[in-house]
Formats: C-alpha cells, sequence, structure tokens
C-alpha cells in the first residue's frame, strides 16, 4: 500500500464537508441576493407601473416611500420636497414616527443626509443621527432613530427632492443605491406630473386671458375690464389677493380695482424711493421682493402680514400708467409668476389705450360738431350783417330809383342807381371775403402754392417762405393751407415775434409743412390758439402734429400728412421769398 497515496486521500476526502458547506452557503446568498432582485424588480414595476398609467402624483410618491420601506426593510420612510433655498417639506411619509406629517416644513440648515443631498446633490447617508444637526437629524434622532440615508429626487435635470429612509439600528450597506432607483421612479413621475400641471395652467391660463381679451375688444368698461384682470388673475395663481393701481402724478398711486387686497378702492398711497412700485414706475419692469423686510415699506408689509411680492408696469403709449400685483403673507411667491402678472397687465394697457382713444375720439367729434356749428353761425351771422344788408339796400335804391323814373325824375333816378350800385359791389366784395374765409379762391386754382402766396400777400408781419410742393389731393392741401393759415394768425396775435417762416415739402410720400416763429412762445392746445383745432384736423387725415413752444423761445409747428399720388407739377417757380 502506498502511504503517501492513503494520505492524501485521506486529506482530500477531510476537505470535502467544508467544501460542501462553503458551497450550500454560496447558494443560499445567491439565493437571497437573487430574491432580493426580483422583489426590488417586482417593486420598482409596481411603481413604474403607476407612472405609466399617469396615476395621480400624490398616489404615484405614496407608493414610492411605501414600495422603498418595504425593500430595504425600515419603516420610517418620506419624500420630502426641497424649496428654493433649500428648506424641505414632506409629500409622502411611510409609517411616521409622532409629529410627522405630509406638510411638515423644516429649514436648510444641518449636516444630516438630507442636507448633503441638497448641497452635493447625490446619495448620502448618516450613520449617528444623534450627533447630526439640523432640525430633521434632531427629529428622527429624538424619536429613537440612530441613522439615515437619502437619495436624490431629480426632476428633468433638476434637484427636485430628496428620499430618505430611517432605521432604529444601522442601516444596510448600499441601500443609497436602492434608494436611488425609487428616486428615479419618483423623479419620472414628478416630471410627469409638472408637465400635465404645466400644459392645464397653460389651459388655463390662456382661456383667462381670452376672457378678458373678448371684454376689451368689445369696448366694455374700464372698471369692468379691472375687476375682470383681477378676479381672473387672482383664481389662475391660486387664489393670490390682486391690487391694480394707477400712478398719480407725483410719487403716489391709487388704488383701481383690489382683489382680496390689503387696500380698498380709491385709496390714494403714497411710496417711497425704492420700493416696489417705484421700480417698476422706473423701469417699465416687472419686479420681484421675496422678502419684504429689507424693503424701504418694511413697516407697512409687517403691518398687513406681507412677506412678498410681484409686480408687473400697465404701460399705456409707451409711458407706465399703473401696474398689477400680488403679495404673499407665507414666503416667496413661485417662480415665473411675473411673466403671467405681465400677461395681464399688457392687457390692462391695451383697455386704458383704448378707452382713451374712444374718449378722444368722442372729444373730437364733439369738438369738431361744436367748430362746424359755430362756422355756421358765423357764417349766418356774418352774411345777415354784411352782405345780407348791403343787397336790402340795393333792392331799397332800386325800387326808389324806379318810383323816381315814373316820376320823370331822372337825375334822382341815377342817384338811385348809382347808390345801388355802390351796395350790390359792397355786397360782392364781402361775399367774395367771406367765400375765401372758407377756400379761397387761389387755393383751388393754384394748389397749396397758390394758396400760400395768396395768404402771406395779406400779412401785417415778414415772413420768410418755402414752399415747393405739386399738385395733390384737395383734401391734403385744404389742410395744409389751413395749418398755415391758424399758425400764421396765432404768430399775429400772440407770438410778438420777429421773424416768422413758412416751410412745406414732399418727402416719402408725405407733405411736411413747418411754421415757426421766434416769438414768446408757451403756447398750448386749449388757450385760445386754435391748435386744439388743428391736431383734429390732422388727425383726421391720417397725419401727425406737432408743437413746440418752450416759453422765451418761440414756437414751431410741424405736421406730416400722407400725400398720396402727386398731381402733375404746376408751371412757374415754387414759392420761395420773403414777403412783407
Amino acid at each position: 500500500m502506498d502511504i503517501v497515496a492513503v494520505g492524501r486521500e485521506s486529506s482530500v476526502s477531510a476537505e470535502l464537508p467544508d467544501t460542501a458547506m462553503i458551497n450550500a452557503q454560496s447558494r443560499e446568498e445567491i439565493e437571497r441576493l437573487a430574491a432580493g432582485l426580483v422583489a426590488e424588480q417586482a417593486a420598482l414595476r409596481r411603481v413604474a407601473g403607476l407612472v405609466a398609467r399617469d396615476a395621480p402624483p400624490g398616489e404615484v410618491l405614496e407608493a414610492v416611500v411605501t414600495e422603498a420601506a418595504g425593500l430595504v426593510g425600515v419603516g420610517f420612510t418620506t419624500l420630502l420636497r426641497f424649496e428654493p433655498d433649500g428648506a424641505t417639506e414632506v409629500v409622502a411619509v411611510h409609517d411616521p414616527p409622532e409629529g410627522v406629517a405630509v406638510g411638515l416644513r423644516a429649514p436648510a440648515k444641518g449636516d444630516g443626509a438630507t442636507q448633503r443631498v441638497w448641497r452635493t446633490g447625490r446619495p448620502a447617508r448618516a450613520d449617528r443621527l444623534p450627533d447630526m444637526s439640523g432640525a430633521w437629524a434632531q427629529l428622527a434622532s429624538g424619536r429613537g432613530f440612530l441613522s439615515s440615508a437619502a437619495a436624490p429626487v431629480l426632476a428633468e435635470d433638476r434637484l427636485w427632492g430628496v428620499l430618505v429612509a430611517a432605521g432604529r439600528g444601522a442601516l444596510p450597506s448600499q441601500i443609497e443605491e436602492k434608494l436611488a432607483r425609487f428616486a428615479g421612479l419618483a423623479g419620472t413621475a414628478v416630471a410627469s406630473s409638472q408637465a400635465r400641471a404645466d400644459v392645464q395652467a397653460l389651459a388655463d391660463e390662456q382661456a383667462a386671458l381670452l376672457r378678458v381679451a373678448e371684454l376689451v375688444a368689445r369696448g366694455g368698461p374700464s372698471d369692468a375690464v379691472f375687476e375682470a384682470v383681477a378676479a381672473e388673475a387672482q383664481q389662475l395663481l391660486d387664489g393670490q389677493p390682486m391690487i391694480l393701481v394707477r400712478f398719480e402724478q407725483d410719487a403716489a398711486m391709487m388704488v383701481i380695482s383690489p382683489s382680496d387686497g390689503p387696500t380698498p378702492s380709491g385709496i390714494r398711497i403714497e411710496y417711497a424711493s425704492g420700493t416696489m412700485p417705484d421700480r417698476v414706475r422706473r423701469t417699465a419692469r416687472a419686479v420681484r421682493v421675496d422678502d419684504f423686510n429689507v424693503e424701504p415699506n418694511a413697516a407697512f408689509a409687517r403691518r398687513h402680514g406681507l412677506t412678498a411680492g410681484v409686480a408687473a408696469p400697465i404701460v399705456v403709449e409707451s409711458c407706465v400708467w399703473g401696474m398689477l400685483a400680488t403679495t404673499s403673507a407665507d414666503g416667496p411667491l413661485v417662480p415665473g409668476i411675473e411673466d403671467r402678472l405681465q400677461r395681464f397687465a399688457n392687457l390692462v394697457g391695451t383697455a386704458v389705450s383704448n378707452a382713451t382713444s374712444r374718449a378722444q375720439l368722442v372729444a373730437s367729434r364733439a369738438r369738431v360738431l361744436s367748430t362746424a356749428d359755430e362756422t355756421r353761425r358765423r357764417l349766418q351771422r356774418d352774411v345777415h350783417d354784411g352782405a345780407q344788408q348791403r343787397l336790402v339796400h340795393t333792392v331799397i335804391a332800386l325800387k326808389l330809383a324806379r318810383q323816381s323814373l315814373t316820376q320823370g325824375d331822372m337825375p334822382t333816378s341815377i342817384d338811385r342807381v348809382e347808390e345801388a350800385l355802390l351796395h350790390a359791389q359792397r355786397a360782392t366784395d364781402e361775399l367774395r371775403e367771406i367765400v375765401s374765409g372758407i377756400l379761397p379762391a387761389a387755393l383751388t386754382r393754384s394748389g397749396l402754392r397758390g394758396g400760400v402766396e395768396s395768404l402771406l400777400a395779406d400779412q401785417p408781419l415778414l415772413v420768410d417762405a418755402d414752399v415747393e410742393v405739386p399738385r395733390m389731393a384737395v383734401e391734403v392741401e385744404t389742410t395744409a393751407y389751413f395749418i398755415i393759415a391758424e399758425a400764421l394768425t396765432n404768430v399775429v396775435k400772440h407770438a410778438d415775434a420777429g421773424r416768422v417762416w413758412v416751410r412745406a415739402g414732399l418727402r416719402a410720400g408725405a407733405l411736411h409743412v413747418e411754421v415757426g416763429d421766434d416769438g414768446v412762445g408757451g403756447a398750448h392746445a386749449g388757450n385760445g390758439s386754435g391748435l386744439t383745432g388743428l391736431f383734429d384736423r390732422v388727425e383726421a387725415r391720417g397725419g401727425q402734429l406737432q408743437v413746440m413752444s418752450p416759453p422765451g423761445r418761440g414756437t414751431t409747428i410741424r405736421a406730416v400728412l400722407p400725400a398720396g399720388e402727386p398731381h402733375v407739377p404746376l408751371p412757374g417757380k415754387p414759392v420761395s421769398r420773403r414777403f412783407a
């Protein structure tokens, strides 16, 4: 017998039980790991199924914390949402200890696992909660928990929140990786829910804007538009109080339409430099304040329990007319609210502009009617007091002449006829003068150039004129003529000028007219200058009128009128000389 061989066989036989034991343990470990993996995949599939079915976000997040708790073998599991400053709020919780519920908030300070996720964006764990600072670590430690692990919840690559599990003993290794897989599903659910919410919010906003826009388009009363804007914006922004104000001439504003705001309508409020209204008015841009305590009006905010606010300017014809604002009593307002407010503020600006235009149109029509009535009365008075009386005298003189003629008194008849001719001639002259005041013959015969020449010939002052224009539409020539005539009348009556000039030329399809003087200036509409009538006349022709009249520095009136197609040029030279 080979003693060495027998010894070798005995040694191998002795090792077999140990190998079998190791293999059995390995199989158990593999089976345990496989079972854990199967359980994890099943849990993930259940949550993923909810996400795929577009289940309500609350249901998905509750499933996340419940499945994660069962998988990692702990009871207390919670899902926290980060605020912009790092503070957190419970949005879902499984097996919470006393004092923990959905809606509970905690500040960002501390060095626990949650705070480390906020700072790094990566999974973290805390194995000794009693040694950690921060509200969540102290709360969990006070309820008998020893350790915790946390994984970030990302929604569209943005850190949205954190999934946290806490244990009363040491937590298993690699628990952060398991939590991270559930956190990924939570992030998908949040992103999907947010996308649906964004679409719905956009639809709601567009519907609200459309309702207000229809009211504006119908020409609804301004007060009704203001109330609709405040109400629609408040409803759209989850009941946030709204206030619509109009800026006054000085550093003050008038509350036009509040919606559950701290101040009633009709109240006049003064504001300090650097405050939200002041910044809106100066910049014509939306302004956001996240903490009124650092604002100049902190006392007012504290008195009314306000902590933050956002305001958007209401712009009317390039000027900041007012603002639409909302405030909060519970911290900063949600991001993006500035743009939503601005869209409503733009509608208010359109409504105010339309209302102003309608009011100006009504006033302009009233002035036109008044002017027409006054013109008719003046014509009636001028004809009655002048030409009509002359013609009456003419008729009387002719009758007397006929009577003398029948009596054979030839000399007297001749005298009576001469008297009748004199009255008739004077009546003709007066009628010609009246007609010339309505529309001068030179204007209709020779266009603007001839009209200006005849107008300047009768002026009692020196005028430098440069009028080089072809024949144009009668309406354009007439409007330009009366601009020049009214401006020169103002110069004679009010300017005390030493130099006067008239310019008219055709450029880029528009007739440009300018009348200026070096007199006392200070002309404005409403002081008997006739400028209001000129504005009405020019606007009626689709043109623009500009009056520059600083006190002591003369007056310049410029008008631009659409000229249309020019007619054939007039023969002769343009008006370009000095009239005395």
